[in-house]
């Protein structure tokens, strides 16, 4: 591969536009302007050998300063551009929106498919089905998340909420697909919310692949 500055990939981008330029030459552009001696189209290749764009659009920048050619600067311009892109592309529940349908709660809870360990997290509801907050309940290891539903139902009793969706997370497989404890965990989280009072709507699982709803999947025994 031939070595290309960033001035260079300013330049093709010009000419054919964004969209026709490879992973290595929009990475190279990032990392123009804190270029130093080093090829900048060097140090952006050698890093997408180490990681895949996917994890790279996730990386903290300590991570990304660890591979060669990447500093501090580099490291944080990199991560700063992916997050950029995220918020001008992401557009969850606001507070007040219906969130029923699993799909706008996995959008609402996408970053949690990237977190680096197994959170646990409700998502409360008023009467009609409308967000009014989401709760950080507990962060375990990279494949368990110890959770007992005492802890998930504080919360909602606490302010009164009428509805909750259960969430958590499969960081370490990236696959949605439940296991038996998780099966087991929802229908105690579900008897301990009828004997609270609260309404268990759903149990949905984020992983970077996708999302798993127990509803949907014809799992949530009325």
């Amino acid at each position: 591969m031939s070595k290309r500055s960033a001035a260079a990939c300013h330049e093709r981008m010009q000419q054919v536009g964004l969209r026709a330029l490879s992973d290595a030459e929009l990475i190279a552009i990032l990392l123009g302007p804190t270029a130093g001696v080093s090829s900048i189209r060097d140090a952006a290749q050698r890093l997408l050998d180490a990681l895949p764009l996917s994890q790279i659009a996730w990386a903290p920048p300590e991570e990304l300063q660890q591979q060669p050619g990447i500093g501090p600067a580099r490291a944080a311009a990199i991560a700063a551009a992916f997050e950029l892109g995220r918020r001008g592309g992401w557009s969850p529940p606001k507070r007040g929106e219906r969130i029923l349908d699993p799909a706008r709660v996995f959008e609402l809870m996408r970053p949690l498919a990237h977190a680096e360990r197994e959170e646990f997290h409700t998502v409360l509801l008023d009467v009609r089905g409308r967000l009014i907050k989401t709760a950080k309940i507990a962060e375990g290891s990279l494949t368990q998340c110890p959770v007992s539903p005492r802890d998930a139902l504080r919360e909602p009793v606490r302010i009164g909420a009428h509805g909750v969706v259960f969430v958590h997370n499969h960081p370490s497989s990236g696959d949605p697909s439940p296991s038996a404890d998780d099966a087991d965990l929802t229908d105690r989280l579900r008897a301990a919310a009828d004997l609270v009072g609260v309404l268990a709507r759903d149990h949905v699982i984020v992983a970077a692949s996708g999302y798993y709803s127990f509803v949907e999947a014809g799992r949530w025994r009325r």
